[in-house]
């Protein structure tokens, strides 16, 4: 909680800002100057702060609900999992801001600058946004938002909802949409160059105009680590039998592994975020407590393999085959006090095989359930309370 001087000291702040922004004749008035303040959790919705400098601001899970945000300096800010529904952001600079997991429903960016940029450290200052310089707006939440003509290179808006947006005139060369809802988005006239679009979501207008110039959106564009993957795997083995004091632990992120055979191997707490896995053979396979968020896994063929633990949010495992998958809650500390549950939070599961899997104890915020294949052991005791697609299964 903060303190009471602190918490005045800003509401000071944003009095004279209103009154800055009124041009007040007094001469009261003084833009809003919150730069590397901690306002994690602050409400702040419907307030005006255009134009106010928030370099390296803390705004975690920050009440922003259709605040005013135009020409705001955001540089190297942190907004993750704020609310931002409705917010207004026209020609904000958020370089370097990492927005991860932050709802911007229905907000506009036109014109936002969503580039790199690096906040360096000054004495006590430290920006709370990303230490590398990317921006990132990872599994956000972006349906119908408003970012035309926004400088978003290199942006990363991998596992985001962005159905029904409009990134129109944009230039996303390089930008990363690696498992992103893009369903009824418009893209016109948008650059295009390099982006990553692997196990993205779009319909067949949406996907044959990405076609016919030339875009690879079924391709990952990364670095391919088939050739070395035995040596990997190998390195992997030995990292889990000799409890991490050898060996090497697989950490892969945006690498190419389509098709590639993992069956039966030994990848306990394996790391391959935003990979290429469209087709992979996981059949047999030991995935407990590996790391599979936001990868394209369309397809893949998990048969009899064990996922207890493992993390998939935001995955695409659309047609996907889990016949027969051990999906159960790993207790860390052997006492029942430390359980982690299979995450499927998020995860795409449309016409996915799930028989003879039980989703008992497993998460399902947001997981789109349409369509699968079910045997009776698999809804029994499942919390499908905020998954997609529950309707049709309960019906």
């Amino acid at each position: 909680m903060m303190d009471e001087r602190y918490l005045r000291a800003v509401r000071d702040a944003l009095v004279k800002h209103q009154q800055w922004l009124l041009r007040d004749p007094l001469g009261k008035g003084r833009r809003a100057d919150l730069s590397f303040y901690d306002l994690t959790g602050l409400g702040l919705n419907r307030v005006n702060l255009a134009g106010a400098k928030l370099t390296g601001a803390a705004l975690t899970r920050a009440r922003l609900v259709g605040t005013t945000l135009s020409k705001a300096d955001l540089y190297g800010a942190d907004l993750s999992k704020a609310d931002l529904s409705g917010a207004q952001l026209q020609n904000a600079d958020l370089r370097g801001a990492r927005v991860d997991g932050a709802t911007l429903r229905n907000a506009n960016l036109q014109g936002a600058d969503l580039r790199r940029g690096m906040v360096l450290e000054s004495g006590e200052f430290r920006a709370a946004g990303n230490a590398d310089g990317a921006t990132t707006f990872v599994g956000c939440s972006m349906a119908k938002a408003v970012l035309t003509s926004c400088r978003m290179a290199q942006c990363d808006f991998s596992g985001s909802d962005l159905s029904g947006a409009d990134l129109s005139d944009s230039d996303l060369s390089g930008a990363i949409l690696i498992g992103a809802n893009l369903s009824d988005a418009m893209m016109r006239r948008a650059t295009l160059d390099g982006v990553l679009m692997c196990g993205a979501q779009l319909n067949e207008e949406l996907r044959t105009a990405l076609e016919r110039r030339g875009i690879d959106v079924d391709g990952t564009g990364a670095t391919t680590t088939a050739a070395r993957l035995s040596e990997l795997i190998s390195a992997h083995q030995l990292w889990v039998d000799k409890s991490g004091k050898t060996g090497e632990r697989i950490q892969l992120q945006r690498a190419d592994l389509r098709g590639c055979n993992f069956a039966n191997q030994l990848l306990c707490g394996a790391v391959m975020r935003f990979c290429g896995l469209r087709g992979a053979d996981f059949s047999g396979a030991k995935l407990m407590m590996a790391d599979l968020s936001y990868s394209d896994l369309r397809d893949a063929d998990f048969t009899s393999a064990d996922l207890s633990g493992c993390n998939l949010e935001g995955a695409n495992l659309t047609g996907a085959k889990l016949w027969r998958t051990r999906l159960r809650t790993v207790d860390l500390s052997g006492d029942g006090s430390r359980l982690w549950p299979t995450n499927f939070s998020k995860a795409r599961l449309t016409g996915a095989d799930l028989r003879d899997a039980s989703l008992a104890g497993v998460l399902l915020r947001g997981t789109d359930l349409t369509a699968i294949k079910t045997s009776l052991a698999t809804l029994k005791g499942a919390d499908l309370t905020d998954a997609l697609g529950r309707q049709a299964l309960t019906a």
